[in-house]
């Protein structure tokens, strides 16, 4: 293994090979961390340049009770700052849910439950998708998968636009005397 850091955040190709060789609770959880990961930097890049702050807010791995340290409520700041669209966030809280089912249960979780598939067949963007191509092997797998696909590309757009857009901490003004 050689000493280089990749970037877990731009390295799909690993991304999409981990998630293809997984156990199917290993891909759920693993795809779950991934869009977990992504929504911690887009709202990083989307709150003011002020590292220390926006780490108190976001958490880290060694501060995981923050505000906004869970997947959930990264999930609903990112759409209540306006930064994803409903259909993002109906997904995301989906594929939430659907991590949920798969990290609590100790034994035998499969796509073929019904809640599960229920949840799989309601993913809005891979819906879009597979309504769009009638050849697609739509399996829950699948279908779970290309929800997550769906999801993590429009997220790491949004965070691309959010770098650009990144805000610096407004500067201290003076307000007269009214502040003596």
């Amino acid at each position: 293994m050689t000493g280089t850091k990749v970037d877990p955040l731009t390295d799909w190709k690993g991304f999409y090979e981990e998630l293809q060789n997984e156990s199917v609770r290993g891909a759920v959880i693993i795809a779950s961390a991934f869009l977990d990961a992504q929504l911690r930097n887009l709202l990083s890049k989307s709150f003011v340049d002020d590292p220390k702050i926006v780490d108190e807010l976001l958490g880290a791995e060694d501060k995981p009770d923050r505000p906004l340290s869970s997947f959930s409520s990264r999930i609903k700041a990112a759409y209540c700052l306006g930064l994803i669209s409903h259909s993002m966030y109906y997904d995301l809280e989906t594929i939430r849910k659907i991590r949920n089912k798969f990290a609590h249960k100790m034994h035998g979780y499969t796509f073929d439950e019904p809640e599960i598939v229920s949840w799989c067949k309601s993913l809005k963007l891979a819906k879009m998708l597979t309504d769009a191509i009638p050849d697609f092997p739509n399996t829950h797998r699948n279908m779970f998968l290309l929800g997550v696909t769906q999801v993590a590309s429009r997220l790491a757009l949004r965070t691309l636009e959010a770098d650009r857009n990144h805000k610096s901490v407004p500067k201290n003004r003076r307000i007269g005397l009214i502040m003596r």
